[in-house]
């Protein structure tokens, strides 16, 4: 999985570290430690540090930070609704998180998406077996990428309803510019739930990618919860299906990646690799 071309020692090393704790079992032992609410103290220490450490803004959380019982939940805050207005124009389809552009582009011939610039991944690969894919030929693509500071709620991109969700079971490497530099397929191999999205006439896909540490994704609509006990790749059941833009679609604890794809001349992108986006902002129209 590591690319064969010359490392550094300490490179090789750090690859290797991220390897051996990809592991799920890791990310729900750090998952446990990390949902601990006693001694108070120590919490409330932990979440002020973990503040200062990633400059979070701490105006735009819904609840004073002392209300959080735990670093998980802190992690998983929700924000005051005002801090992200949601485009009301029917065409726009807006961010689903706060996060960075990491890639967007075409869909190659051979169905191939960019991992990071240099890597690419197949996106039959990242899909059920059984998915037809045949209307996503040169299609688009939006890869987000969530930092432990960003906001991990996840919202609905446009109005929609979840025609199918599954979960697929995997690593939990990182998914920072290290790791996707450093291993092939990590959006394929890493845990992660695949949802069919549609609008209108319209259809898009959209994988929630798992991560290192707590690695958990869970549904708004769903009692589902990924990395929780024993996993195999299933059907996620949902108790309602449909969203209007900027609803809220689930959450990740930790890091995490958020990939969007399109059929061929459905979507117009409006942003770039390397840009920052937030909830609710644009970042293009349906065609």
């Amino acid at each position: 999985m590591a690319d064969e071309k010359a490392l550094s020692v300490g490179k090789v090393l750090k690859a290797f570290l991220m390897l051996a704790l990809s592991a799920p079992i890791f990310s729900r032992f750090f998952g446990r430690l990390a949902a601990l609410t006693h001694p108070r103290w120590l919490i409330a220490k932990a979440i002020r540090r973990f503040i200062k450490m990633y400059s979070i803004d701490t105006t735009e959380v819904e609840k004073p930070v002392e209300e959080y019982l735990s670093l998980s939940a802190f992690f998983i805050r929700r924000l005051k609704p005002e801090t992200r207005p949601i485009s009301s124009d029917p065409t726009v389809i807006v961010s689903p998180v706060d996060g960075l552009v990491m890639t967007e582009g075409k869909l190659t011939e051979s169905m191939e998406a960019l991992q990071i610039k240099g890597r690419s991944y197949e996106l039959q690969k990242l899909v059920p077996e059984d998915m037809d894919l045949s209307i996503y030929k040169d299609g688009r693509y939006v890869q987000l990428y969530l930092s432990p500071r960003d906001y991990h709620r996840i919202h609905f991109p446009f109005e929609g309803r979840i025609s199918r969700a599954t979960y697929r079971k995997g690593h939990l490497l990182p998914v920072n510019s290290f790791s996707l530099s450093h291993f092939r397929n990590v959006f394929p191999e890493n845990e992660r739930v695949i949802l069919e999205l549609e609008h209108n006439r319209q259809t898009a896909l959209m994988a929630l990618v798992g991560a290192l540490n707590v690695g958990r994704i869970g549904l708004s609509f769903s009692n589902f919860e990924t990395n929780q006990g024993k996993r195999k790749d299933r059907e996620i059941p949902l108790n309602r299906d449909h969203g209007e833009k900027g609803d809220e679609l689930g959450w990740f604890m930790m890091g995490s990646t958020v990939l969007l794809f399109f059929p061929a001349n459905v979507f117009d992108p409006s942003i770039q690799s390397g840009a920052t986006v937030r909830v609710g902002q644009p970042i293009g129209k349906w065609l």
